[in-house]
């Protein structure tokens, strides 16, 4: 397992990575000293481990030549990349071969296991989990030229947040005209979008659909990031049996929130539950990767070939500075933090791991799940995929924050393969179906 010198992984994976043909990344705002992982100092959020997965991290017996620093991202740091569509197979394999030679001729020691799903470390490698819908008090603003945006807390003033607890008061006696009144009169004050949801949500349980609707609506003029307001509106058409505006509204707000549980359990609905099984459709790969004692980096995966392939990818992004820092063409003392880019070098890693197999044994297994992801990949490209499943499941305020191609991107993906084809009506049996 143990390697040649720094100089020559560099030499090799600028090699291989040259032939990534990604857009460039966005970087999202600095993230604050006090933020910031330096020398694999444990965070905060960070729980305990399970015995099983301290199980993982056993000491090795190899000598270590190069011990690795414990690794953990630097949340407030982002990067976005453009699409990136998998129209070379050749490449596809290179980046798998690339991820098998880094790890073998690394100094650093790799420990490579099988885990069970389970045992996967995520809040270790994404942080903390998140919130089940967004914040309606924080809205997405512009902070930088390249388009990215970040959320900030909404600022009242006095008189807005007046006016804001009569609203709240006149609701919870049952006026609803003069609670309607003086949430109108907050708005006049400070147009937030939280102000605007809350009208909406009062009306929604007064069953007056059609002001409700107005209330959402004026929410997404204030804040188009709000994926709540989305949602409700995508609620309401479901009501009026709307199907093509409920499944539009339902992408956006999945787009711009893929964590939201009650967006999922109404997409499912319109899609005849295809939600719920998608992850039978496409891999989602849960992998184990941390340092032990003495500077071992243990990985850990399940699922043949690919999901291995996946996770060591990972772990050359997170373990090897030198690698990342040409990658990423940044000095290697910048703190590790979550890009897109490498969600898509390993997806398209493990596709090139699976491509591999076919090519190389007749008669090889086919996978639909690989199938479904491969076809993704030509057609679409993963930058859909990988910021609504993964990235967008574990930060989405990042999804909240993205540029405008990166979400667009998104509600394809959702409309495309978590909705499937637009609803088609069956005159012969009086419903809907989801035509594939």
């Amino acid at each position: 397992m143990r390697g040649v010198a720094r100089a020559a992984l560099v030499t090799f994976a600028l090699g291989g990575m040259g032939c990534a043909g990604a857009a460039p990344m966005t970087p999202a705002p600095d993230a604050p000293a006090a933020e910031t992982q330096v020398n694999g100092d444990r965070p905060a959020w960070l729980p305990a481990y399970s015995a099983a997965q301290r199980a993982l991290l056993a000491p090795v017996e190899t000598p270590i030549q190069v011990p690795a620093a414990r690794v953990y991202p630097d949340l407030h740091r982002f990067q976005y990349a453009g699409p990136a569509r998998l129209d070379d197979l050749r490449r596809t394999i290179r980046f798998s071969t690339l991820i098998v030679t880094v790890i073998d001729k690394s100094p650093r020691l790799y420990a490579l296991d099988n885990a069970a799903p389970e045992l996967a470390n995520l809040v270790a490698q994404y942080g903390p989990p998140p919130a089940a819908e967004p914040d309606p008090w924080q809205t997405a603003e512009v902070v930088r030229k390249e388009r990215a945006l970040t959320l900030t807390a909404v600022k009242l003033s006095d008189e807005a947040k007046a006016s804001l607890a009569t609203a709240r008061s006149k609701r919870d006696a049952g006026d609803t005209k003069a609670a309607a009144e003086a949430f109108r009169a907050a708005l006049g004050f400070t147009r937030a979008a939280g102000i605007a949801l809350e009208l909406g949500e009062m009306l929604v349980a007064q069953n007056q659909p059609k002001e409700a609707r107005e209330a959402f609506e004026e929410a997404l003029r204030i804040d188009p990031t709000l994926a709540t307001a989305h949602l409700r509106l995508a609620e309401l058409a479901e009501k009026r049996t709307d199907r093509d505006e409920a499944r539009r509204r339902v992408a956006e707000a999945i787009a711009f929130w893929p964590a939201s549980r009650r967006a999922l359990d109404l997409a499912d609905r319109l899609s005849n539950g295809l939600v719920s099984s998608r992850h039978t459709r496409l891999p989602l790969f849960r992998v184990f990767l941390d340092v032990d004692d003495v500077g071992a980096i243990h990985v850990g995966s399940s699922g043949g070939d690919p999901a291995r392939i996946y996770a060591g990818c990972r772990a050359v992004m997170r373990y090897e500075p030198e690698v990342r820092a040409r990658i990423f063409e940044q000095p290697e003392d910048v703190p590790y933090h979550l890009t897109m880019m490498e969600e898509l070098i390993c997806m398209e890693s493990a596709i090139g791991a699976y491509v591999a197999a076919r090519m190389s044994k007749e008669g090889a297994a086919v996978d639909p799940a690989m199938e479904a992801l491969l076809e993704v990949a030509h057609e679409e490209g993963l930058g859909g995929y990988v910021m609504t499943e993964i990235l967008g499941r574990y930060r989405p305020e990042r999804a909240r924050g993205a540029p405008r191609e990166v979400h667009e991107a998104m509600v394809r993906y959702v409309e495309r393969t978590m909705l499937g084809t637009p609803l088609v009506a069956d005159p012969a049996q009086g419903v809907y179906t989801a035509a594939r």
